[in-house]
């Protein structure tokens, strides 16, 4: 599983871009239940050609310092098998500290 670090003040929104090819059906999910983190898919971008790309855009804000663990999976609705994972491990930092973000 590739797994990738990022760093926040509380309240700053990451973003993570995840591989997608549009048109196969699976999509990127994400488990942050029993994190202090906010999760959103920002948009999804595609590219023009037979063999399209693309990509998904999530917004992560981090609401208190910390670090968390965040495992997001690629997979179809509709089945049980996983096609690709990430983990990312995100540190959220205090006010007072400026932190950076990719």
């Amino acid at each position: 599983m590739d797994t990738q670090r990022l760093a926040g003040g509380v309240g700053q929104p990451c973003r993570i871009a995840l591989p997608s090819q549009p048109g196969s059906g699976a999509t990127w999910y994400v488990d942050s239940s029993a994190t202090p983190l906010r999760v959103t898919l920002e948009r999804t971008d595609d590219q023009e050609g037979a063999r399209r790309r693309g990509s998904q855009i999530f917004l992560v804000v981090g609401e208190a310092p910390g670090d968390y663990e965040l495992r997001f999976v690629l997979k179809r609705a509709w089945e049980s098998q996983v096609r690709n994972s990430r983990r990312v491990v995100f540190q959220v930092r205090g006010n007072g500290r400026r932190g950076l973000s990719s």
